[in-house]
């Protein structure tokens, strides 16, 4: 009991040395003026390492390109009333993202239908250019959008002044749903975890051969992931987990969130030897360290793929959710994935396989082509920032 309690306390005060060094950013003090300071709403806190992860490395691409900067956080699933919209307003901007945020059932509301619940009027209360930066069109199979968040995305998508979103098929998805007025103001702006190396430079050492190999599963939403073969699934990802073991290859077990624990019955009955790696309550830089000892990852939460790219590592998307097709699709490299909702009585062949291809026998090439994408990304991402700073200072007050 008293380790437990003092495991709490630990954690409480990490995160809260965290958050205060994070809303500080580049300045020795906080301020909340709108001189020095962006408001940002997100998910910040430590409880799950793509949601944390994700959310610094938007500030630190805003820091990279502003100068004297500093943040307003707020997270995205609490309620929201006029002392935020206040506070937001004595800021110099507004960014929401990224992630997932178009999705109903995390956070679920009846004021917006989608993850920040933030009602039409007060939206419109919102005086300082608003800046939807990297969020993703994040349904699950057979999911239904709402009139209520039709209505809502139409009209977040009138007030920003920049509407980014991670991938082609998020673009085209809010293109179908929204009046063709808009079609034109939505653009592509890959998750920002994918320029990892890009944003921390020498923070990051260089990747080293290590012949280390990750999995992560996902728990969440369990039906809309994997029907009625669940079991046949998951068994057969931890019998490829074994083979691939039994090459010679370390392997590890890697949470993002609480849930995911839940492989180790899996990967036990199956026999494999693993290392157990929590980053539910890990800080971003040792997130990120973990993965670039990493050789390749097998994942199935859409940043247990885009950190490891955003750190160079090989990748293979276990598919059970669009977003992860959609981001391979983006970079050319739908031959990464192996979608778990098609049938096939061999899965954990084609898993090995596609590892002894991807990393083996292709290895340069598969490293080239990785090297070559997070290229493009970058430069569509500056891009996007010189857009981003150009209404910024048509905006400016000052």
């Amino acid at each position: 009991m008293l380790f437990k309690k003092l495991k709490t306390l630990y954690f409480l005060i990490k995160r809260i040395k965290y958050i205060y060094k994070e809303k500080k950013g580049k300045l020795k003090k906080i301020k909340i003026d709108n001189k020095h300071t962006f408001s940002h709403v997100t998910y910040y806190i430590i409880g799950n390492a793509g949601d944390i992860a994700l959310s610094q490395c938007v500030r630190r691409m805003f820091e990279k390109n502003f100068k004297l900067i500093n943040w307003n956080l707020i997270k995205i699933s609490n309620t929201v009333d006029k002392r935020i919209i206040d506070k937001i307003n004595h800021t110099k901007a507004l960014i929401i993202g990224g992630g997932g945020l178009f999705l109903p059932d995390t956070n679920e509301n009846v004021i917006s239908g989608w993850q920040w619940g933030i009602s039409g009027d007060l939206l419109n209360k919102i005086e300082v250019p608003i800046i939807v930066y990297s969020v993703g069109y994040n349904y699950f199979y057979g999911q239904e959008c709402s009139e209520l968040f039709r209505r809502n995305l139409a009209m977040l998508c009138d007030r920003a002044k920049f509407v980014g979103l991670r991938n082609t098929g998020s673009i085209l998805a809010v293109k179908g749903l929204l009046n063709k007025e808009f079609e034109e103001k939505i653009l592509y702006q890959p998750c920002i975890t994918t320029l990892i190396r890009k944003l921390y430079g020498d923070a990051i050492p260089p990747k080293r051969p290590s012949r280390k190999v990750a999995f992560n599963f996902a728990f969440d939403r369990e039906e809309r992931r994997y029907g009625k073969r669940k079991e046949q699934i998951l068994y057969a990802i931890a019998s490829a987990a074994k083979m691939i073991e039994e090459r010679g290859y370390e392997i590890y077990l890697v949470y993002h969130v609480s849930s995911d624990i839940k492989a180790k019955k899996y990967m036990d009955a199956m026999g494999v030897h693993y290392k157990e790696k929590d980053l539910v309550n890990t800080l971003p830089n040792k997130i990120f360290l973990f993965y670039n000892q990493i050789e390749l990852v097998f994942g199935m939460r859409g940043h247990a793929q885009m950190i490891p790219f955003g750190l160079n590592c090989e990748i293979v998307s276990l598919v059970t959710h669009n977003k992860m097709k959609w981001f391979l699709e983006d970079i050319n490299a739908i031959d990464w994935q192996i979608d778990l909702m098609e049938e096939n009585e061999n899965l954990e062949g084609t898993i090995y396989e596609k590892f002894i291809q991807i990393h083996e026998n292709s290895q340069d090439d598969t490293r080239r082509r990785l090297i070559e994408s997070q290229e493009k990304l970058w430069k569509i991402s500056q891009e996007n920032m010189a857009k981003i700073s150009e209404i910024l200072n048509a905006n400016s007050m000052f």
